[in-house]
This record gives structure tokens, C-alpha cells and sequence, in this order.
């Protein structure tokens, strides 16, 4: 488990989504039909057992946080897409959400509140710039620019697992551009969400942290308490 300082009331776990043979069959029988349908509708036999290893490991953790019982969790989801827990638990308000990158999942929970994760695993050869000409806002990428080369790229993964992070919490999917908004991204600067153009109150009611995580991969996580 991995503990961020001052948000007692949330937690998060990285896992491995290459598991033993026994390990898969044991997390699938959690599985509802429709995740089944899902993975089987995934042509590419890797990306169709790490779906179906990763929902089962998140099913695993919200079962121990809920006391229910993993194959009998249920979920519904927002207009845009975000999942929530369908049943009321006996703790409370629960919020979730899960990302995977490579060969790893990211789950984050937080009781009373929302919150959004999201896992990179690192590319060196990635073609950051027409990404962040897109994507980013032009204080973001006017701050990004101006680094030296060799420290742009680790900026790039900062920014944009931050970017993704607040995006994934929110639930609005693509209904908010990603350029409406600036997080921090210089190299000792906090993460924070420094500024919202539609949104302004959300810089006030979102917290922003890293995550630490294995070598080769970027993390980012947003918080709001309700």
C-alpha cells in the first residue's frame, strides 16, 4: 500500500498485472459476465488478460475496503464513463479509480470523497511535443519550452499524469478540454492545479500529489473531499 502524507482518509495500491496461472483463474472467478465480454472482445491475448487480471484486482482490494464479497461487487457509472460502487457500504462514501500502464495497475480509494489516479510507464523515445501542443495549455507548454531539452521529457510525464489525474476524478471524460486548465510541472514545484478557466473553484477543492513508483513509470493522483 502506498500512503500519501496528509490524506489519511485515502490509500492506494500498485500491483502486478503478470500473475501465476492459478492467481489469473482465481481472480476471474470474481469477474461479472459482462467484464468477461469485454476481455473476450480484446483480440490481443496480453491486452485481454491484463483487462481481466486488473479488474479482478480491483475487485479484490473494493471487496476488502467494503466487506462485500469481490464477485459481488457491483458498479455503475457517470455520464461520461467514471465508475463508482452501485452498493452503499457500511463505511460510507467510497470513491475509486484505476489505471494500468504496462505491466502494472494503480488503484486509489478514498473514503468521502472522489479522487482520480493515472499510471505512465515511461517511453524515452516518445514524441512529446506534438502531444503537449495539443494537449497542454499554453502556460504549460510555454513553462515546458523553456527547460533544457534533457528535462523536458520528465516534465512532459509530470504535466500530463497530473492533467490525467484531475481528468479521471472529475468523471467528465473528454466534455472538458485538457487545455482549459494548468497544473504544475517544473522540476521542485508542488503539484498543484494552479489555475481553471470554467471551473475556477475546482483549484481550491482538488489536491494534487505524485506518487512514488517504480523506476521506468510516472504517477499522479487528485483528491477531492465531498
Amino acid at each position: 500500500m502506498i500512503a500519501v502524507p496528509g490524506e489519511e482518509g485515502a490509500f492506494f495500491e500498485l500491483a502486478s498485472l503478470e500473475q501465476t496461472e492459478v492467481e489469473r483463474e482465481r481472480l476471474y472467478t470474481s469477474l461479472s459476465p459482462d467484464e468477461l465480454l469485454r476481455g473476450d472482445r480484446l483480440l490481443d491475448p496480453v491486452k485481454r488478460e491484463r483487462f481481466l487480471v486488473g479488474r479482478g484486482i480491483l475487485r479484490g482490494l473494493l471487496g476488502g475496503v467494503t466487506g462485500e464479497k469481490a464477485r459481488e461487487i457491483s458498479f455503475c457509472y457517470g455520464e461520461y464513463g467514471k465508475p463508482s460502487l452501485q452498493q452503499a457500504s457500511t463505511t460510507g462514501s467510497i470513491g475509486f479509480n484505476a489505471s494500468h500502464s504496462g505491466t502494472q495497475l494503480l488503484v486509489g480509494v478514498v473514503f468521502g470523497g472522489e479522487v482520480g489516479v493515472d499510471l505512465e510507464e515511461l517511453r524515452l523515445d516518445l514524441d512529446f511535443a506534438p502531444m503537449a501542443r495539443r494537449y497542454f495549455s499554453p502556460r504549460e507548454q510555454q513553462e515546458l519550452f523553456s527547460l533544457p531539452w534533457e528535462e523536458q521529457l520528465p516534465a512532459f510525464y509530470r504535466c500530463w499524469t497530473r492533467k490525467e489525474a484531475y481528468l479521471k476524478g472529475i468523471g467528465a471524460g473528454f466534455s472538458q478540454p485538457s487545455t482549459c486548465f494548468d497544473v504544475s510541472l517544473l522540476p521542485g514545484e508542488k503539484p498543484a492545479l494552479l489555475a481553471h478557466r470554467i471551473t475556477p473553484d475546482d483549484v481550491d477543492r482538488w489536491r494534487l500529489h505524485d506518487l512514488p513508483v517504480p523506476s521506468g513509470y510516472c504517477a499522479a493522483i487528485a483528491i477531492r473531499n465531498t
